[in-house]
């Protein structure tokens, strides 16, 4: 043991010193090992019989082991709608054919005896459970939280650190003292966006507050991780819209040193009921930027803001305007994408390029102005500013009440929700979100980060990381006119040409790419993590064909990973063919719609 130890201290001071100055500068010892066992400073017991034996029973067999908890994207594959009738073909298809297969499970799914899907571990005590784990099976990608240090030091003594770095390779993520960051867990997901969302093991080995917070955190990015999976059908949508509105209106074009204006972004959230005073008494000191709905709500109060955006390409989004968007004296931004009906109901239209958007050009993307258009409204803000106040932000909800602010489009339909993730709260804590609320929360905490913005939130819902919750202020007066002036100049009058698409340069590399042996679910595993790889890599060589065709390809490979481990691996081959068959036929379609501009 203290040879290992002493390797582990070496291999640390070599390659990763942060863990070693950790280890080195532990004040305190309050955990022992004596008889097979932990004890604390009371000489109490740690593991309930003995490190080997407690340890034995969390590595014995994770994917059958009741201590471990199972977390599947989904059991029983199900068919997609009409809507999706180009990537919906090729998912159904694969489910057909899986279903013909001799040895098709409805109820269940095979895996190697040795191999082990994304795997979470809460808590290191001794480590020797995972040393057990690591001798004795391959990974996905295994992620150990432990939130005290002294069972990290422990730890030198069972695991051999540098044979699970040689082994793991980037598979592994080891996170040490301390409140996990978001980012870190978003990475171990991320890398292996379509194998990681299959099926997710998770074990808890003791309890700890910090462990709950972890758990929460893991659960908000698992959440928010299928966000922005949008398909080919979704994308040609918005491409009918862009290419009617090309050059029509004078489009936001970022580049300009932030201003020192105040900034307040205004959405729907209910809280923004109570930020009204706040934005009446203040509209003469700031810049205000309305989102989506929150325009009715404004007009109704009396208030015009200086700039309402829009960027929804539903199809409906004009009916929902048109009783409000022609009374509006501000200048409207509309995102390419919106319906051109919309931009006609406004007296004074702009436009500005999403970001993730086929066909957006790559100087005048507004960078982080997705899920939402609550996101919008922020990065567009971050363009002009580097000081912004949110009211009705509030990216969040409680339970049971409405979510939206009251005289808004959402009076006539249901806007209650009986359950959520809970959060952390701007100002209390019963404050509950979901994935696409959580996406844009955590869009908006990495811009704070990035861009070093002073946010101040007034919105009553979640806390937003960086921003500085405000209950009230009163801003000094600003030459108002004089700073629209100045903002007004970022807007330009375009010429782009549309592109063209070639889809092959794409879709070819997959298609060749599942010709790969596979002879174990570990083979397929990485077969589908190699196309991930090169599929998000092609974003550099490849943008427009990327963003048009890439939930699409994410939502196949997703469906064809899951549903192999349904089949016998040596039928698998068949489940390929549908794919290889299909593809051509995918491509086809998708230029005979792109052929219509």
């Amino acid at each position: 043991m203290q040879k290992l130890f002493e390797k582990n201290i070496k291999f640390f001071y070599e390659n990763l010193p942060h863990y070693y100055d950790l280890i080195k500068n532990l004040k305190h010892r309050n955990f022992y090992i004596k008889d097979d066992n932990l004890y604390d400073t009371n000489h109490n017991k740690v593991y309930p019989t003995s490190i080997t034996g407690d340890s034995k029973q969390f590595a014995h067999i994770p994917t059958h082991n009741p201590l471990w908890e199972k977390d599947f994207f989904y059991i029983h594959p199900f068919y997609w709608k009409k809507d999706f009738n180009i990537t919906g073909d090729i998912i159904n298809s694969l489910f057909e054919k899986a279903k013909t297969l001799d040895s098709y499970t409805h109820d269940g799914f095979y895996f190697d005896k040795n191999f082990l899907p994304t795997t979470i571990i809460y808590g290191l005590l001794a480590g020797k459970h995972i040393d057990l784990l690591v001798n004795n099976y391959e990974f996905q990608s295994l992620f150990i939280y432990e939130p005290n240090p002294e069972f990290f030091a422990v730890s030198l003594y069972y695991i051999d650190y540098e044979k699970v770095y040689s082994k793991l390779k980037d598979r592994f993520f080891l996170w040490v003292k301390g409140h996990i960051d978001y980012y870190a867990i978003q990475k171990f997901f991320h890398e292996r966006k379509i194998t990681s969302t299959f099926f997710n093991l998770e074990l808890t080995t003791y309890k700890h507050p910090l462990m709950d917070d972890a758990k929460l955190k893991f659960e908000e990015v698992k959440q928010t991780k299928l966000r922005g999976w949008g398909t080919f059908e979704d994308e040609y949508r918005g491409i009918k819209n862009h290419l009617k509105n090309l050059n029509k209106y004078r489009t936001f074009k970022p580049g300009k040193q932030p201003k020192k204006i105040p900034v307040c972004i205004v959405a729907n959230g209910k809280s923004l009921e109570k930020n009204i005073d706040f934005i009446k008494n203040n509209q003469n000191s700031m810049i205000i930027i309305s989102v989506g709905t929150a325009i009715k709500p404004l007009l109704k109060a009396g208030i015009h803001s200086d700039f309402h955006i829009e960027q929804e390409r539903i199809e409906n989004l004009d009916d929902i305007l048109k009783d409000t968007l022609p009374k509006y004296n501000g200048h409207f931004i509309g995102a390419s994408v919106v319906k051109p009906e919309v931009f006609k109901l406004a007296k004074n239209p702009l436009m500005y390029m999403r970001e993730a958007f086929t066909l957006s050009p790559k100087e005048y993307v507004i960078k982080g102005s997705s899920p939402i258009v609550g996101n919008a409204g922020f990065a567009f803000a971050s363009n002009i500013t580097n000081e912004i106040y949110l009211c009705g932000m509030d990216l969040g909800f409680r339970l049971n009440e409405k979510k939206h602010a009251s005289g808004s489009y959402y009076d006539t339909t249901d806007d209650k929700e009986e359950q959520g993730i809970k959060v952390k709260g701007n100002f209390s804590d019963d404050i509950y979100s979901n994935s696409l609320l959580l996406s844009s929360k955590q869009n908006i905490e990495l811009m704070i980060k990035k861009l070093k913005i002073k946010v101040y939130n007034l919105s009553d819902g979640a806390y937003i990381e960086g921003s500085i919750p405000l209950k009230n202020k009163t801003l000094p007066g600003i030459n108002k006119q004089k700073a629209l002036k100045e903002i007004l100049k970022n807007f330009k009058n375009t010429s782009f040409s549309i592109p063209q698409l070639d889809l092959n340069k794409i879709l070819l590399p997959i298609s060749n790419t599942l010709n790969f042996e596979i002879k174990s679910y570990k083979d397929l595993t990485g077969v589908v993590d190699f196309i991930n790889d090169k599929l998000d890599e092609s974003f550099l060589y490849h943008p427009n064909e990327y963003t048009l065709i890439r939930g699409s390809i994410y939502h196949i490979l997703n469906n064809f990973y899951i549903t192999s481990h349904k089949v016998k691996i040596k039928e698998i081959p068949e489940l390929i063919k549908v794919i290889q068959n299909q593809l051509p036929l995918y491509q086809k379609k998708i230029n005979t719609l792109l052929s219509d501009f």
